[in-house]
């Protein structure tokens, strides 16, 4: 399909369907491209813009002009602000003796330790957000060293940095979760109570459950009121694996003091 630009107002043009074929790209002049309908304007190159529809875009030749015109600024390129280069995400699969995890970086850091299966919505969230992913061999390799020592029981505490990304309240429960020694439990009214919030049992749950980086910050130590095994997102499963692998080490350490 062929699309032609009409001048409709000083500065804006509409793009429209002319014939069958091929479609036109806008000038690279252009400051910023709306959508007809939705009444948004965004950055060039926006994913979530890139949804529009053709015969919807409106080019603008300044972001003054898109505001004059009635247009809004998009809440995910934010058009408006600081020209800034999109974040790139450094990726690698991980084989566990638990299955295979999928290891995020950026380069302040380790972004994201999930099952595979458990990445799907995670990715297209940060495309949408224009994020770049690139193959992360040289970014991850430390995490992954230090990931095969703890499954070979030869390490207890991770020293990979971090880039955690969540609230103020998420972030504090996360840092508790770090706080947890190698093979003990906590329960989620003992976090709680730690944070000096002894009726957010729930709210600490909550926290718990969005934890990203799965194992280094170890959320499979946080259990129910009762000592009972309560929602781990990578299966109840994982979860009693990596506190058996824990206490598994710990005993063999126990027997083989003099």
């Amino acid at each position: 399909m062929v699309y032609f630009r009409r001048l409709i107002s000083p500065g804006i043009i509409l793009v429209q369907e002319e014939r069958a074929g091929m479609s036109i790209e806008p000038s690279s002049a252009t400051a910023v491209t709306g959508c007809h309908t939705t009444r948004i304007y965004c950055r060039p190159d926006c994913p979530a813009g890139k949804h529009a529809k053709p015969e919807n875009l409106v080019y603008f030749s300044s972001r003054e002009e898109a505001r004059a015109s009635g247009y809004r600024a998009c809440k995910i390129c934010k058009p408006d602000g600081p020209d800034v280069m999109p974040e790139t995400f450094f990726i690698t699969h991980y084989h566990s003796p638990l299955g295979t995890y999928v290891l995020v970086s950026s380069q302040r850091g380790v972004v994201c330790v999930k099952s595979e299966s458990r990445m799907a919505t995670r990715l297209a969230r940060w495309e949408r957000d224009g994020t770049q992913i690139r193959d992360g061999n040289g970014y991850n390799h430390k995490v992954a060293t230090e990931l095969d020592a703890y499954f070979a029981g030869d390490l207890q505490q991770f020293s990979v940095p971090l880039d955690l990304r969540g609230t103020d309240f998420q972030c504090q429960v996360w840092k508790l979760l770090q706080d947890i020694p190698y093979g003990e439990t906590r329960s989620y009214g003992q976090i709680a109570s730690t944070l000096g919030r002894p009726t957010a049992s729930r709210a600490v749950g909550r926290a718990v459950g969005t934890n990203p980086i799965a194992i280094i910050v170890p959320c499979h130590r946080v259990i129910g009121a009762n000592g009972g095994l309560v929602g781990y997102g990578g299966g109840l499963d994982k979860k009693q694996a990596l506190l058996d692998l824990e206490a598994k080490v710990l005993r063999k350490r126990a027997d083989t003091r003099p």
